[in-house]
Protein backbone atom coordinates (compact mmCIF):
# COMPACT_ATOMS: atom_id res chain seq x y z
CA UNK A 1 0.00 0.00 0.00
CA UNK A 2 1.85 3.15 -1.21
CA UNK A 3 -0.13 6.48 -0.01
CA UNK A 4 -3.07 4.65 1.23
CA UNK A 5 -3.51 2.96 -2.16
CA UNK A 6 -2.59 -0.98 -3.46
CA UNK A 7 0.21 -0.51 -5.76
CA UNK A 8 2.28 -3.24 -7.35
CA UNK A 9 6.09 -1.68 -8.05
CA UNK A 10 8.70 -3.47 -9.87
CA UNK A 11 12.04 -2.58 -11.70
CA UNK A 12 12.34 -4.91 -15.34
CA UNK A 13 15.97 -5.12 -16.18
CA UNK A 14 16.54 -5.10 -20.12
CA UNK A 15 20.32 -5.37 -20.51
CA UNK A 16 21.80 -4.23 -23.41
CA UNK A 17 18.52 -1.80 -24.36
CA UNK A 18 18.37 1.75 -24.39
CA UNK A 19 15.50 3.36 -23.54
CA UNK A 20 13.95 4.01 -26.73
CA UNK A 21 14.58 -0.11 -27.67
CA UNK A 22 12.70 -0.82 -24.62
CA UNK A 23 9.32 1.81 -25.48
CA UNK A 24 9.50 0.42 -29.03
CA UNK A 25 9.39 -3.34 -27.64
CA UNK A 26 6.63 -2.46 -24.86
CA UNK A 27 4.62 -0.44 -27.35
CA UNK A 28 4.93 -3.54 -29.45
CA UNK A 29 3.27 -5.85 -27.07
CA UNK A 30 0.67 -3.10 -25.81
CA UNK A 31 -0.65 -3.26 -29.38
CA UNK A 32 -0.98 -7.09 -29.23
CA UNK A 33 -2.13 -7.75 -25.76
CA UNK A 34 -4.37 -4.98 -25.40
CA UNK A 35 -7.00 -5.81 -27.77
CA UNK A 36 -10.29 -7.23 -27.48
CA UNK A 37 -11.68 -10.70 -26.35
CA UNK A 38 -8.32 -10.51 -24.05
CA UNK A 39 -9.08 -7.46 -22.99
CA UNK A 40 -12.23 -5.61 -22.51
CA UNK A 41 -11.10 -2.23 -23.25
CA UNK A 42 -8.03 -0.14 -22.79
CA UNK A 43 -6.84 3.15 -23.20
CA UNK A 44 -3.15 4.86 -23.60
CA UNK A 45 -2.49 8.26 -21.51
CA UNK A 46 0.30 10.63 -21.94
CA UNK A 47 2.72 10.34 -18.68
CA UNK A 48 4.14 13.31 -16.81
CA UNK A 49 7.41 12.49 -19.07
CA UNK A 50 7.26 11.78 -22.71
CA UNK A 51 8.50 8.36 -22.43
CA UNK A 52 5.99 7.13 -19.61
CA UNK A 53 3.46 4.75 -20.97
CA UNK A 54 0.55 4.86 -19.12
CA UNK A 55 -2.68 2.08 -19.71
CA UNK A 56 -6.04 2.22 -18.37
CA UNK A 57 -6.77 -1.18 -18.59
CA UNK A 58 -10.13 -3.45 -18.12
CA UNK A 59 -10.48 -7.06 -18.34
CA UNK A 60 -11.63 -10.33 -16.38
CA UNK A 61 -10.46 -11.98 -13.96
CA UNK A 62 -11.75 -15.56 -14.08
CA UNK A 63 -12.92 -17.57 -10.48
CA UNK A 64 -14.27 -20.18 -11.77
CA UNK A 65 -15.58 -21.66 -15.68
CA UNK A 66 -17.14 -24.66 -16.12
CA UNK A 67 -20.23 -25.32 -17.94
CA UNK A 68 -22.64 -24.63 -15.51
CA UNK A 69 -20.26 -21.45 -13.94
CA UNK A 70 -19.01 -18.79 -14.89
CA UNK A 71 -17.83 -16.92 -11.55
CA UNK A 72 -15.87 -13.99 -12.72
CA UNK A 73 -15.17 -10.35 -11.95
CA UNK A 74 -14.27 -7.02 -14.31
CA UNK A 75 -10.82 -5.43 -12.95
CA UNK A 76 -9.89 -2.01 -13.81
CA UNK A 77 -6.39 -0.63 -13.73
CA UNK A 78 -3.84 1.66 -14.34
CA UNK A 79 -0.19 0.34 -15.66
CA UNK A 80 2.36 2.74 -15.81
CA UNK A 81 6.27 1.53 -17.39
CA UNK A 82 9.00 3.96 -17.62
CA UNK A 83 11.46 3.15 -19.35
CA UNK A 84 15.39 3.52 -19.09
CA UNK A 85 18.49 2.03 -20.60
CA UNK A 86 18.62 -0.96 -19.49
CA UNK A 87 15.69 -0.84 -17.10
CA UNK A 88 12.19 -0.37 -17.39
CA UNK A 89 9.86 0.53 -14.01
CA UNK A 90 6.05 -1.39 -13.49
CA UNK A 91 3.55 -0.28 -11.61
CA UNK A 92 0.30 -1.66 -11.20
CA UNK A 93 -2.30 1.30 -9.29
CA UNK A 94 -5.78 2.18 -9.05
CA UNK A 95 -7.19 -1.17 -9.01
CA UNK A 96 -11.00 -1.54 -9.00
CA UNK A 97 -12.89 -4.25 -8.98
CA UNK A 98 -16.83 -4.60 -10.86
CA UNK A 99 -18.44 -8.29 -9.43
CA UNK A 100 -21.01 -9.75 -10.84
CA UNK A 101 -21.58 -7.16 -13.45
CA UNK A 102 -24.57 -8.98 -14.89
CA UNK A 103 -26.84 -9.18 -11.62
CA UNK A 104 -29.94 -7.78 -11.58
CA UNK A 105 -28.65 -5.57 -9.13
CA UNK A 106 -25.91 -3.86 -10.98
CA UNK A 107 -23.36 -6.14 -8.73
CA UNK A 108 -21.20 -5.19 -6.42
CA UNK A 109 -17.93 -2.50 -7.17
CA UNK A 110 -15.02 -2.23 -5.01
CA UNK A 111 -11.62 -0.76 -4.22
CA UNK A 112 -8.46 -3.14 -3.84
CA UNK A 113 -7.81 -1.00 -0.68
CA UNK A 114 -10.94 -2.88 0.97
CA UNK A 115 -10.36 -5.53 -0.66
CA UNK A 116 -6.98 -7.23 -0.78
CA UNK A 117 -4.96 -5.73 1.47
CA UNK A 118 -3.21 -7.63 4.12
CA UNK A 119 -5.90 -6.49 6.86
CA UNK A 120 -8.80 -7.66 5.00
CA UNK A 121 -7.97 -10.70 2.81
CA UNK A 122 -6.62 -12.04 5.95
CA UNK A 123 -8.41 -14.15 8.82
CA UNK A 124 -6.66 -14.15 12.38
CA UNK A 125 -5.18 -17.55 11.88
CA UNK A 126 -3.29 -16.47 9.04
CA UNK A 127 -5.04 -17.94 6.48
CA UNK A 128 -7.00 -15.80 3.80
CA UNK A 129 -10.50 -14.94 3.42
CA UNK A 130 -12.49 -17.32 0.95
CA UNK A 131 -14.00 -14.32 -1.32
CA UNK A 132 -11.42 -11.46 -0.32
CA UNK A 133 -9.11 -13.93 -0.74
CA UNK A 134 -9.66 -14.97 -4.72
CA UNK A 135 -9.60 -11.34 -5.31
CA UNK A 136 -5.99 -10.78 -4.07
CA UNK A 137 -4.74 -14.18 -5.78
CA UNK A 138 -6.10 -13.52 -9.51
CA UNK A 139 -4.89 -9.71 -8.85
CA UNK A 140 -1.35 -11.00 -8.12
CA UNK A 141 -1.78 -13.66 -10.84
CA UNK A 142 -2.65 -10.69 -13.32
CA UNK A 143 0.27 -8.52 -12.12
CA UNK A 144 2.84 -11.43 -12.14
CA UNK A 145 1.55 -12.55 -15.95
CA UNK A 146 1.78 -8.45 -16.74
CA UNK A 147 5.10 -8.63 -16.04
CA UNK A 148 6.17 -12.20 -17.32
CA UNK A 149 4.69 -10.75 -20.97
CA UNK A 150 6.94 -7.58 -20.76
CA UNK A 151 10.10 -9.24 -20.22
CA UNK A 152 9.15 -11.61 -22.90
CA UNK A 153 8.84 -9.10 -24.94
CA UNK A 154 12.41 -7.06 -23.71
CA UNK A 155 14.14 -10.38 -25.00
Amino acid sequence: VVNGKVTFEETIPAEGLTAAEISEKVNGWIAERYVEPTVLSAKRYDGESPEEIVIKGEEYIVFKNTFFVLSRARMYYYMTIVPADGECRFKLSRITYWYDDEDENGGIKMKAENWITDENAFKENGKLKKFEGKFRRKTIDLKNLLIEEIKEALK
